[in-house]
């Protein structure tokens, strides 16, 4: 049995998402403990789901094991969950509709999972799922307004300075951290950033860096602080950041990560105001909004890959069929659905 576990930003809020926002290594150990059934796990800040050939209960139950919590998860099975995969694929179940990271983290967390030796079973699905993705961004217009998690925090972070402040940013190197500091740049922003290496500083020419020890006492010439880590543990703690600002003014204080990089506190202190990843979800509406009818053109599109990949795999399973009737090989590229109907294979249950 094929199934999908999990959470995401629709039925989680970030502080119940945070205690399943399962690090490197607890990814390494869950894999360990899905043996001999095969499995994905992929953790953004915006979801945790289990795509696995195990049942359920035993899916839900290792998620809630390892997070250490009992906590609602959502689930769904069989072709059900394959099309979730595709649809996840196609930015389809994104807070941003389109959103072309969800594509490359999917891609990320499965090759995580295959050198863990976790994929036996899966690798055709979800390199059809991958390709799903690639083919809805290039034939469809979804991704046109090209407007991320990553650009609404750059946007938030203009808007409250004027475009003309200073930024501290924390999580630069990352994924999220270097769309946001490209953004930033390109508007002109003043950005300082935390390294942990020189690394950093060479690769990023005219950002300032300050060295990650050093971030509480940058905050205080900061107008805006972005942060975006995947420290397992707070960045900004709400006593060092009240010790650290003795210099009065507004500031913005941006929260991209899950778990939180900063105390919920610090947004109660005077002149501070705190965001995080969930409160971009207005501006994430307004932008899907444009991209309805790009959506129903990707939806037929993942309808479509589904075909494909059901034909692909019946063709695997009736080869000796295909090489009595060499048209048959012919329908299954033309017409899916009557390759399937002709060899009796309707959409099955599992993988």
């Amino acid at each position: 049995m094929f199934c999908c576990v999990g959470m995401t930003f629709e039925n989680a809020p970030v502080r119940v998402r945070e205690a399943f926002a399962f690090p490197p290594q607890l990814r390494r150990e869950l894999y360990a403990h899905l043996v001999p059934h095969s499995g994905v796990l992929l953790v953004t800040c915006n979801r945790t789901e289990l795509f696995a050939t195990c049942p359920e209960e035993r899916a839900r139950a290792l998620l809630q094991e390892i997070a250490g919590v009992r906590a609602p998860l959502v689930s769904c099975t069989g072709k059900e969950a394959e099309r979730r995969l595709f649809l996840l694929a196609a930015g389809l179940r994104s807070m941003l509709l389109g959103e072309d990271e969800i594509l490359h983290q999917l891609k990320d967390a499965y090759e995580q999972a295959r050198l863990c030796g976790a994929t036996d079973g899966l690798d055709a699905l979800f390199q059809a799922a991958l390709a799903c993705g690639r083919k809805v961004r290039a034939e469809t217009g979804i991704s046109a307004f090209a407007c991320s998690v990553a650009t609404l925090a750059a946007n938030a972070v203009m808007r409250f300075t004027g475009g003309h402040g200073k930024v501290l940013l924390v999580g630069g190197t990352g994924m999220v951290g270097g769309a946001v500091l490209k953004n930033l740049l390109a508007a002109g922003m003043d950005v300082c950033a935390t390294e942990r290496s020189h690394a950093f500083g060479a690769a990023a020419e005219g950002v300032r860096t300050v060295p990650y020890a050093e971030r509480y006492a940058a905050l205080n010439d900061a107008d805006a602080v972005v942060s975006c880590t995947a420290s397992p543990h707070v960045v900004f703690a709400a006593e060092e950041v009240a010790a650290a600002l003795t210099n009065p003014r507004r500031r913005l204080f941006v929260d991209l990560a899950v778990p939180p990089d900063i105390e919920a506190r610090v947004g109660a202190f005077d002149g501070c105001i705190l965001q995080n990843i969930d409160g971009f979800r207005a501006a994430a509406e307004a932008n899907n909004a444009k991209k309805l009818a790009a959506a129903a053109q990707a939806e037929m599109l993942v309808s479509q890959c589904l075909l494909a990949y059901d034909a692909a795999q019946a063709a695997r399973r009736h080869a000796s069929l295909l090489r009595a009737d060499p048209s048959l090989c012919a329908q299954r590229k033309s017409d899916p659905a009557a390759f399937l109907a002709a060899l009796g294979a309707d959409r099955e249950e599992g993988v």
